[in-house]
């Protein structure tokens, strides 16, 4: 019996060897399994990373060569499409795989990239790369609210033709008794309304708003406000009508009202639109001076509140639609 106990524990012993030898051998094919799958996962993190800050560039690059499109609708409406093209290649994005539409009555434009992205770790799990498509819409409209660098000076509205020179503001004698094209754009007083010449009025307006006339011709703080921007044009050759800077001073922005009444009164914000200053001219001596305020009708495009329903004046906004 001695002998047959201890031969059972002698196989006993040795099961139990070979058991847990197998054991380690599972866990450590266990263990490279997971490893496998971890490193994978890890391989994919990467990459899925790489194609996410990709596309976040893509979206971004079709973006401004759809705004940049659209601001030239206003201009060359048959260059906005190279516009396009150049902010696309400026932003490393190939224009033969992109997509660009002007539509909607030349008011929009669309800009559709394809760039494929390719991968780094996930090729060993036999994805070599990944087509990212990116959308950006932009629209051109009206402006229908303005706020910044808006000068003093108001416009009955009309249908305006480019390249005209119109009067922004008039002389004594002319227009309705006490208004003469002059607007009360914070407080009363000619100073601030030559400040206001000069240094422009920042603060937001918008169409169907109120404003309060600032009668009288008020010849000195106008001559001296307009001669100002005049002289601030440094540009070679001279601003024109037909070859101007976008950034020039004598390129103001001037506030479309209904129409003007006598003596200090209320009027309707109508609308915006951009002049090209000709020129401002004195007559008479003293309290008796007149001053007349002159300027081209020109396109521009402006920073502001845009609505393709509102009444156009040349003067617009571009935004982002999709």
């Amino acid at each position: 019996m001695r002998k047959i106990s201890g031969s059972f524990s002698t196989f006993v012993g040795l099961w139990a060897a070979a058991h847990i030898r197998s054991e380690k051998g599972t866990t450590a094919v266990m263990v490279a399994l997971c490893m496998t799958v971890l490193l994978g996962f890890c391989a994919l993190g990467v990459d899925i990373g790489v194609v996410a800050h990709e596309r976040s560039r893509i979206s971004n690059a079709v973006d401004s060569a759809a705004l940049a499109g659209a601001q030239e609708l206003i201009y060359d409406r048959d260059n906005a499409c190279n516009v396009a093209k150049e902010y696309l290649e400026k932003n490393g994005i190939d224009p033969l795989r992109s997509e660009i539409v002007v539509f909607d009555n030349d008011t929009k434009v669309s800009v559709t990239a394809n760039e494929d992205v390719d991968h780094y770790f996930a090729r060993i799990l036999g994805f070599n790369k990944t087509n990212v498509k990116a959308t950006g819409v932009a629209e051109c409209a009206p402006l229908c609210g303005v706020g910044e660098e808006i000068r003093p000076f108001a416009i009955e509205q009309q249908t305006f033709e480019y390249g005209v020179t119109y009067t922004l503001k008039e002389g004594g004698g002319e227009g309705f008794t006490g208004n003469y094209g002059a607007l009360k754009l914070n407080k009363t007083g000619s100073s601030t309304y030559g400040n206001n010449i000069i240094n422009g009025y920042n603060g937001f307006i918008k169409v169907d708003e109120i404003l309060n006339t600032e009668p009288g011709n008020m010849a000195g703080d106008t001559v001296a406000g307009v001669s100002e921007l005049l002289g601030r044009c440094n540009h070679s050759p001279e601003c024109t009508y037909d070859h101007y800077e976008k950034d020039c001073p004598r390129l103001i922005t001037v506030i479309i009202i209904n129409a003007f009444q006598n003596g200090r009164s209320d009027v309707t914000v109508m609308g915006f639109a951009k002049f090209l200053l000709e020129g401002v001219t004195e007559e008479g001596h003293g309290t008796n001076s007149k001053a007349i305020v002159t300027g081209k009708f020109v396109k521009a495009v402006g920073v502001g509140k845009v609505s393709p329903t509102q009444t156009d004046y040349g003067f617009k906004g571009i935004r982002l639609i999709q």
